[in-house]
């Protein structure tokens, strides 16, 4: 066992896996922009995916989130 004052070694710690897992959210807030809602419904497959294959779908959402916002006349430039 390490010594007061020292990190234990990984051997001498808890397992994370004896931890609670994650809580997600039971569901996104509305953002009030039905198209924007749209995209997020995607979040909720967030739970179902391996944690490795969650860039991708951030990825995906952010590129459908600016699609979204490239797209909108309520945000054109002028």
């Amino acid at each position: 066992m390490a010594e007061s004052g020292e990190f234990p070694l990984p051997g001498e710690q808890g397992s994370l896996l004896e931890t609670e897992p994650a809580s997600w959210p039971e569901a996104v807030a509305a953002t009030g922009d039905s198209a924007v809602d749209n995209v997020l419904v995607g979040l909720g497959q967030l739970p179902d995916l391996p944690t490795e294959a969650h860039p991708a779908l951030y990825q995906r959402l952010h590129d459908d989130l600016l699609a979204e916002l490239d797209s909108s006349p309520d945000h054109a430039s002028s």
